[in-house]
């Protein structure tokens, strides 16, 4: 990123009444941000009213078996329904925590390697920390969320329909492997639509990622009905959790560089004081 502001790029800019410390137009994030907040508000009430919803009437509704049945009916070719069935695959514990894993080493790597070569870093630490916290914390809130309102599981003994994965005592509601693809994806997304990315020489390399995050958060809904193991409801709830908390910690981690390039403003112009 270039700029009289930090002329070394791909780094955080010192925020002025004009930018963000992304880089951005400040009036039109502003705007972006107020209509993400109004909506964020909505969805959390939306959400709000399906679990205590959901907690109290906890059977499935007969569009969540209809869901399920035609799905698992159309019968779709080997291949394509390996396919469809990949992003649960990697949505299994071991496969999704190396992955993790692997991007937030990735990021702090790229710091360092950026600290070492005197170029700004902060940003890519930050990215690193805020992907672990995001996943993290989503999942933990998606357990105890399942916990409270206590949906049991699609139960083929009970219902006409398929289970093609061992029935698990967990509760349902609402999908923790959607829930889960939504915000770690999305927030790898978001990443790599920031200002510094874009303008990195070789952003084009990250185009099959992209296309690939956006397919899994597609597709995981889809192949958690597919295999039994939810609800259509349980996969739209899952849906509506992940983008709360994705947006939610997107908000968060915009305030926290806005706030850690102030600061690092402020002392570099208490240094330049003290200097002369």
């Amino acid at each position: 990123m270039s700029s009289t502001t930090n002329p070394k790029g791909q780094g955080l800019q010192i925020p002025t009444d004009q930018t963000t410390a992304g880089g951005e137009n400040r009036r039109d994030a502003q705007k972006r941000y107020r209509i993400q907040a109004v909506f964020w508000c909505i969805g959390l009430l939306i959400f709000i009213a399906s679990c205590i919803v959901i907690h109290f009437h906890p059977r499935p509704y007969p569009f969540d078996v209809a869901t399920t049945q035609t799905v698992q009916g159309l019968h779709l070719w080997p291949w394509l329904n390996s396919l469809v069935q990949l992003p649960s695959v990697l949505n299994n514990p071991i496969p999704s925590a190396v992955a993790l894993i692997m991007w937030c080493v990735g990021l702090v790597v790229v710091g360092f390697v950026r600290l070492l070569r005197k170029l700004p870093a902060a940003l890519w630490f930050m990215a690193g920390i805020f992907l672990a916290l995001t996943v993290m914390t989503s999942a933990g809130l998606n357990v105890l969320l399942d916990i409270i309102i206590g949906r049991p599981r699609p139960d083929p003994k009970v219902y006409h329909i398929h289970l093609y994965t061992p029935l698990v005592p967990f509760p349902t509601y609402p999908s923790g492997h959607t829930e889960h693809d939504v915000a770690y994806y999305g927030f790898l997304l978001y990443l790599s639509f920031t200002k510094p990315v874009r303008e990195w020489r070789y952003h084009w390399l990250l185009l099959p990622f992209q296309l690939f995050a956006i397919y899994d958060i597609i597709a995981i809904g889809y192949s958690r009905i597919l295999e039994g193991d939810h609800w259509l409801t349980d996969v739209l709830g899952g849906y509506l959790e992940g983008a709360l908390e994705l947006f939610f910690f997107i908000f968060l981690f915009r305030f926290t560089i806005t706030w850690y390039a102030k600061h690092r403003a402020k002392r570099r112009a208490e240094k330049a004081v003290q200097a002369r």
